[in-house]
C-alpha cells in the first residue's frame, strides 16, 4: 500500500491564496445595492471605466489583506463582519492605476483581541469581478508568488 495523503483544509480551497497585505477600503451593502451592483454594467462588461459610476454616498472603512485568492481574501479591520453580509471591496494593486472593484460576500467573521483592542476579521468570497480585472489580480498573484519564491519567503 502506497503513502497515503493526508487531506486538510488548504486542499479543500479551490484557489491558492498568496499571504500579502494590501490597503482596502470596503462598503456595506444593502439588498437594493446589491442587487443594483450586481446587474451593473461593469460586471458584465471589460472595461474598468464604468467604475465611477459604481461608486455610492456610503461610508467606506479601511481594512488590509492577509491573503487573497482569485476567488476571494482574507481582511482584517476595525469594524465588526456580518457572515452573509455583501460588501463591495475597493483593493488596490502595486503598480497598477487604479483599485479592482469587488462584489464580496462575508463568508467567515471573526474578531481577536491584540494590543489592547478588538481587531475584526473576514473570510471574503469573490461573487463579481470584471474580466479585465480578474486578469490584472491573476497577473499580480502570478508576480507575488514568484516574488516570494524567489526571496523565500
Amino acid at each position: 500500500m502506497g503513502p497515503e495523503i493526508e487531506r486538510g483544509w488548504m486542499e479543500q480551497r479551490r484557489h491558492e491564496r498568496i499571504a500579502t497585505t494590501l490597503k482596502v477600503s470596503y462598503r456595506l451593502l444593502d439588498e437594493k445595492e446589491k442587487a443594483a451592483s450586481l446587474d451593473h454594467p461593469h460586471y458584465q462588461q471589460t472595461t474598468a471605466e464604468k467604475l465611477p459610476q459604481l461608486a455610492q454616498k456610503s461610508h467606506a472603512y479601511h481594512a488590509v489583506t492577509r491573503d487573497i485568492s482569485e476567488g476571494g481574501l482574507s481582511i482584517m479591520g476595525e469594524r465588526p463582519f456580518v457572515d452573509g453580509s455583501h460588501v463591495e471591496v475597493h483593493l488596490q494593486l502595486p503598480q497598477y492605476k487604479g483599485p479592482l472593484k469587488i462584489l464580496a460576500v462575508v463568508s467567515r467573521a471573526s474578531s481577536f483581541f491584540e494590543l489592547g483592542k478588538t481587531v475584526y476579521s473576514a473570510g471574503l468570497k469573490l461573487v463579481a469581478l470584471n474580466s479585465d480585472d480578474m486578469k490584472r489580480l491573476g497577473n499580480f498573484l502570478l508576480a507575488e508568488k514568484l516574488r516570494q519564491q524567489a526571496t523565500g519567503k
